[in-house]
C-alpha cells in the first residue's frame, strides 16, 4: 500500500489525491490503522516531511519508557477467556467480512487494463479521452483503496479471533483437566461407597432376623402385682 500511494503521489493527480485522503481519514477514524502506519501513508501520499532533529535527552526518554513498556509486556498474564457469546457474535461477523463481497470482486476483477498498465497511458492523445481514463482511475482508486481497508480491517478482526479463541481453548483446556480430576476423585468416592454398600448387604444377610421369632406380646396374661404376693389371703 506504501509503495502504491507513493507512485501516486507522483503520478496521480489532485483529484485521486484528495478521494485518498479521505479514505485515510475514514480509516484513521475506524482505527483501521495504527496511527504510525497512517502517518506514514499519508506521508507516501502527501510527500516527505522534514524530520525535526530530536535532541538526545528525549531520545534516551523515549528508550527508557520502551523499556519499561517491554517490561510491563513481560509481565502480562493471558487474558481472560472470553464469554460464549461474544465469541459467537465474533464468528457471525466474519460472515459479513470483505473476502466474502462476491459484488466487490467483481468489479475489482472487471477494471480495464488501461487503469492498472501504466505504459498504456502512451495511448492517450487527447484531453476528453485523458479526462474519461482520468475518471476511471480515480473509481478504480477509490475502489481499490476501500476494499484495501475493509480487508486490513478483517485482519484485524481475524487476529482479535484468534486470541478469543486461543484464550478460550486455553479456559477450556483448564476446565477439561479440572473435571477430568474430579472424575476420578469421584470414581474412588463410588468405588468406596459401593463396597460399603456391598459389605453391609452381607451383614444384614448373616444377622438373626428378630421378625421371624414368636409374638409373645401379644398374650392377654398379666402378672400379679407385687403386692398380691404378699397378701394374708
Amino acid at each position: 500500500m506504501g509503495y502504491f500511494l507513493l507512485y501516486l503521489h507522483r503520478e496521480a493527480d489532485e483529484g485521486c489525491k484528495k478521494h485518498l485522503g479521505r479514505v485515510l481519514s475514514i480509516w484513521e477514524e475506524r482505527a483501521v490503522y495504527e496511527n504510525d502506519i497512517l502517518d506514514d501513508l499519508k506521508t507516501a501520499l502527501y510527500g516527505e516531511k522534514k524530520t525535526k532533529k530530536r535532541p538526545y535527552e528525549e531520545i534516551k526518554l523515549d528508550k527508557d519508557e520502551d523499556d519499561d513498556e517491554d517490561e510491563d509486556l513481560s509481565k502480562i498474564t493471558p487474558e481472560e477467556p472470553p464469554q460464549t457469546t461474544d465469541l459467537i457474535h465474533a464468528l457471525q461477523e466474519l460472515e459479513n467480512a470483505a473476502c466474502g463481497d462476491a459484488a466487490v470482486h467483481q468489479r475489482i476483477g472487471s477494471l480495464p487494463v488501461e487503469v492498472q498498465d501504466v505504459s498504456l497511458l502512451d495511448k492517450i492523445t487527447d484531453k476528453a479521452s485523458g479526462d474519461q481514463l482520468s475518471k476511471m482511475v480515480d473509481d478504480a482508486c477509490m475502489l481499490l483503496a476501500d476494499y484495501n481497508g475493509r480487508l486490513a480491517a478483517e485482519i484485524d478482526d481475524r487476529k482479535q479471533l484468534t486470541r478469543m479463541l486461543s484464550d478460550f481453548l486455553r479456559s477450556q483446556k483448564e476446565v477439561l483437566d479440572e473435571k477430568e480430576q474430579q472424575l476420578e476423585e469421584y470414581k474412588h468416592k463410588l468405588a468406596r461407597v459401593s463396597q460399603v454398600r456391598k459389605e453391609l448387604r452381607l451383614r444384614i444377610q448373616n444377622l438373626p432376623d428378630f421378625s421371624r421369632l414368636p409374638n409373645v406380646t401379644g398374650s392377654r396374661v398379666h402378672l400379679p402385682y407385687a403386692g398380691d404376693l404378699y397378701n394374708d389371703d
